[in-house]
């Protein structure tokens, strides 16, 4: 499922401010209860919220859209989609979630179909470790395949079982958790795979308890590991990837039946094999090369628009001398790639300055090159400037997006000597730039994570974790999402936020805000676990953040589990829990520009927690006054606006105003005066509200 927010317009949109949490010094930070200021109204702060999503899906699919593959084109885990019994399924930039309007299990069970099956068996290379693994498996229940990640072992796992047995699921675990096989009814007759290929740490206690506590004699569990593991409770079979002409070669077939290429074709299609490694590129080549034959075009000229060929076209314009800031500035715009041109110009002349200064020999006060064009910029990056209206100034773009990420890896990977530099001029940028310029630096962070994840917690997450500065914990949650973005590191990221939340107070604002992204979308219970935990434990100061991350995650199948998780802190979670909870719902209910992806909540059936959680948040206090002033106002205008045409609002609406007693019975007495003075709603309903409140 896609996470993109709904639409709004630029120029109608506040500008996003940050309402997060006030700076506090490491040594308060635990003990300081603080809260932070809002000077906005939910629903602007709703709409500057949704300007900054936008923004944010934008500058992502700048750098990981060319790296997207179709269906169909990934190792089997990122073709299981949304079939699974007992509840729904969405899916959240390929990982799988199941709602059930209840806290879910640490795996899910899915069983491929017969069309996977079929799909499976139609498209496989055979290798030798497929039919070692199928041979232990006669007479081994438990065993182990150990490789690199994405290099085809998860379809020679299932085809092993399938071989075996004929039919066989995938184990699939939730964001950070931990699998538990005590939760899992393994059939007879049956294969299963598990991928444990991101937690190694976890995988001598995860088989030993599978064998003590699921593995029949009548049904086989592959479990996918990491490369070099080595274990004494079950056999390990090293994977020996495809070739990758070979699985090139039957997709082809497949996807371009009797098709014919020609010997230079050929040839340049064998260039462009060898330059990559993983099955699901060879599948997505596959792909790309059937549609340029069937659309008649030139195989040379798709290859020219492919990674490898961009990668080399940018490691010879870096290796260029004129224009002599032309490095600078393409470093600059792989970062801010469509933000106004004086950012991205003055970003340049700020990194030129700054390797100027590193490496200059003397002392001598030698300033950076002047006097050189933009159109020589903009030419030897490929580059436009377009006018972004009257008075409005230009905006750089790449003619072809796609080549920000193949600039910014180049640089990273191929320029060594200017990489701490680099570290300190992002740095640098993401502090001192408009929030436009963080969404852009946290997010180039992240892509350059998914090159060196190791070093960017080093140089970049770790920094802004220990900063007193609320934009670096923003920028650190932009990292993390963006790395996410790799499929190879959802699940690395799911741990690493785990750990953050047992973390100092920095690193758990980064956590809640990393959440606020498709990582939260992809396992909202446990995103919705560990926003419990800090609103319960942690006093105010982490409300308005947890509020606003679960306004992010509101989706149509999400919506079950998030009400129902509110709910819970009402009823539960004392004083702190309903706070959190008044302030999360009236989020919900303050939608913005409902889209079909995240409709209002009125349009859904209605929720039995829905009416538990209006209620609270009418009537959730502190000190005297309302945690939500807004929220009469937001009932008149998101709900009995709409109660004559909408069932759910009817419904919910009765009950809300027929079990008002007390200090809230007169609230709702003098609101519905009020509206009723002021036109807002009809004489029937008022009379019919008022005598429902004169009841309870």
């Amino acid at each position: 499922m896609s996470d993109s927010p709904p639409e709004q317009t630029g120029s109608e949109a506040s500008q996003p401010e940050d309402l997060r949490l006030k700076d506090v010094s490491s040594e308060e930070e635990d003990e300081t209860s603080y809260e932070p200021e809002v000077n906005q109204s939910i629903r602007s702060e709703m709409t500057a919220s949704g300007q900054e999503w936008l923004e944010r899906r934008q500058s992502l699919d700048d750098l990981f859209a060319d790296e997207r593959p179709s269906a169909g084109t990934r190792d089997w885990i990122g073709r299981v989609t949304n079939r699974i019994k007992d509840g729904n399924v969405y899916v959240a930039q390929r990982d799988i979630h199941v709602d059930q309007g209840r806290v879910q299990p640490t795996a899910t069970i899915h069983e491929l179909t017969e069309n996977d099956i079929k799909e499976l068996r139609r498209t496989l290379v055979s290798t030798q470790s497929q039919a070692e693994a199928r041979r232990m498996l006669d007479s081994e229940r438990l065993v182990l395949l150990a490789g690199p990640a994405e290099t085809g072992k998860a379809t020679v796992a299932l085809a092993a079982l399938l071989d075996w047995g004929r039919r066989a699921s995938w184990i699939i675990p939730h964001g950070a958790s931990t699998p538990n096989p005590r939760d899992w009814k393994l059939e007879s007759g049956h294969g299963y795979l598990l991928d444990l290929v991101d937690t190694p740490d976890s995988v001598d206690r995860v088989t030993t308890n599978l064998k003590r506590a699921g593995v029949s004699a009548d049904c086989r569990v592959i479990v996918l590991v990491p490369e070099h593991t080595r274990s004494a409770v079950a056999p390990v079979i090293d994977h020996d990837p495809p070739s990758g002409n070979k699985v090139f070669a039957k997709h082809l077939s497949i996807q371009a039946d009797g098709a014919r290429l020609a010997p230079e074709d050929q040839q340049l299609l064998n260039e462009e094999i060898r330059a990559y490694s993983a099955p699901w590129q060879m599948v997505g080549l596959a792909k790309q090369v059937a549609a340029t034959i069937q659309a008649g075009t030139s195989i040379e000229e798709m290859l020219d628009k492919r990674f490898h060929r961009m990668r080399a076209k940018v490691g010879i314009d870096l290796d260029k001398r004129r224009p002599t800031l032309g490095r600078c500035f393409m470093t600059s715009i792989a970062v801010l790639h469509g933000l106004p041109e004086a950012e991205v110009s003055g970003a340049a002349l700020a990194l030129a300055e700054r390797l100027d200064e590193k490496w200059r020999r003397d002392h001598s006060p030698r300033p950076v090159q002047l006097w050189e064009k933009l159109p020589l910029w903009l030419d030897y990056v490929d580059a436009e400037a377009v006018p972004a209206g009257p008075g409005g100034g230009r905006t750089i773009k790449l003619r072809r997006p796609k080549l920000a990420a193949i600039m910014l890896r180049v640089i990273w990977e191929d320029q060594p000597t200017i990489r701490d530099s680099l570290v300190d001029w992002l740095l640098s940028l993401g502090g001192e730039g408009s929030w436009h310029t963080r969404i852009r630096v946290g997010h180039a962070v992240g892509k350059l994570a998914t090159f060196d994840f190791d070093i960017v917690d080093e140089r970049f997450l770790r920094v802004w974790s220990r900063s007193r500065r609320t934009q670096d914990y923003q920028l650190a949650a932009l990292a993390l999402e963006a790395a996410a973005e790799d499929p190879s590191l959802t699940r690395r990221v799911h741990l690493h936020l785990q750990l953050m939340i047992g973390g100092r107070d920095a690193e758990k604002a980064i956590a809640i805000r990393a959440y606020a992204s498709s990582v939260g979308l992809s396992a909202p219970d446990q995103a919705l676990s560990a926003f419990r935990s800090l609103v319960l434990t942690k006093g105010a100061k982490f409300h308005q953040d947890v509020a606003q991350s679960i306004a992010y995650l509101y989706r149509v199948g999400t919506s079950h589990v998030i009400l129902n998780h509110l709910a819970d802190w009402v009823s539960d979670g004392g004083p702190a829990g309903r706070r959190g909870a008044a302030l999360a719902f009236a989020r919900l209910a303050a939608p913005i520009s409902p889209t079909p992806e995240r409709p209002h909540l009125s349009r859904l059936d209605p929720h039995p927690s829905l009416v538990t959680l209006w209620r609270n948040a009418l009537s959730c206090e502190e000190q005297g006054r309302l945690v939500v002033p807004e929220s009469w106002d937001l009932l008149l205008s998101e709900w009995l606006r709409h109660y004559n045409e909408r069932p759910t609002v009817r419904e919910v609406a009765d009950k809300i105003f027929s079990l008002a007693d007390g200090r809230n019975a007169r609230r709702a007495l003098f609101y519905l005066r009020l509206w009723r003075h002021q036109d807002e709603i009809p004489a029937d309903l008022y009379y019919h509200l008022r005598q429902l409140v004169h009841r309870s």
